[in-house]
């Protein structure tokens, strides 16, 4: 199997993304926290349109984006609200497309609302996570498990590998990456835990489910942003970020893990 060479651009500019992620972290409130995962909300819709070349529809990119933007303030202002803001801007998104559209109207649909759920209601979960007790290394541990997951998968893939994955959707990624990114990113969290004392009021098993699981939604985020380009016939969602693409190909295994990581942390820190 082709091994993938080492980009040092895609390398450098990992490094670059990553500082500035854990400085929004740290230095940030939550209300500037906030503006940073609107504004990744809004690249987000505008590559998911670039994927599935709706240009046609330019004069709808802007509303759309500032519909999913009005939903994803008023669930942060309203987070006992929040699942029932994004089906109600759901509905409102399906009604526009019956106003306006006449033709493509299942593409219009589908684009639509995917945009609302993937890029508005699931980065929402970044905030939440934020909101919770000691939410700033909480945060931390999920970029953490995810960039742990992405970085060992690779080069594990890159060395190791010789079984390609069952899933046709991202031909590279063998079975020896992903079993190598799976068991390194817990691995890597549990030395963490050791000198992180705030990780510690989870115990031993919690902490590796809560591990295990957001590693494993990671990966699925991963071959969900695969699925969604090989639908549009697209290498990369964008070309922001060089050596990576664009916001969706770098945030991809955070989007799902989200949810996840953040469901299991509220239970166990209750």
């Amino acid at each position: 199997m082709e091994k993938p060479r080492f980009d040092p651009k895609r390398f450098i500019f990992g490094i670059i993304f990553g500082i500035v992620i854990i400085l929004s972290i740290f230095l940030l409130d939550i209300y500037e926290f906030f503006l940073v995962s609107a504004v990744l909300t809004a690249l987000s819709v505008y590559e998911i349109y670039g994927i599935f070349d709706m240009a046609e529809y330019k004069y709808f990119v802007l509303p759309e984006i500032l519909s999913i933007l009005t939903a994803f303030s008023f669930a942060f202002l309203k987070p006992n609200a929040f699942i029932f803001i994004f089906f109600l801007s759901g509905f409102l998104i399906f009604f526009k497309n019956v106003l306006f559209f006449k033709t493509d109207f299942g593409k219009s649909i589908f684009i639509d609302i995917f945009s609302l759920f993937y890029a508005g209601f699931l980065i929402s979960f970044l905030l939440k996570i934020f909101q919770l007790s000691g939410g700033k290394l909480l945060l931390l541990l999920l970029f953490i498990l995810v960039w742990a997951s992405d970085i060992f998968a690779y080069y594990g893939g890159r060395h190791f590998g010789r079984h390609k994955l069952i899933f046709p959707l991202s031909p590279k990624k063998t079975v020896e990456g992903a079993l190598t990114g799976f068991l390194s990113a817990v691995l890597t969290a549990l030395i963490f835990r050791l000198y992180i004392g705030d990780y510690k009021r989870f115990g031993i098993v919690s902490f590796i489910i809560l591990s295990s699981v957001t590693v494993f939604a990671g990966m699925a985020g991963d071959l969900t942003e695969s699925l969604i380009k090989r639908m549009g016939e697209k290498k990369d969602s964008g070309s922001l970020i060089p050596g990576h693409g664009g916001i969706l190909d770098r945030i991809d295994s955070l989007i799902l893990a989200a949810p996840f990581f953040y469901y299991i942390a509220a239970y166990y820190i209750k």
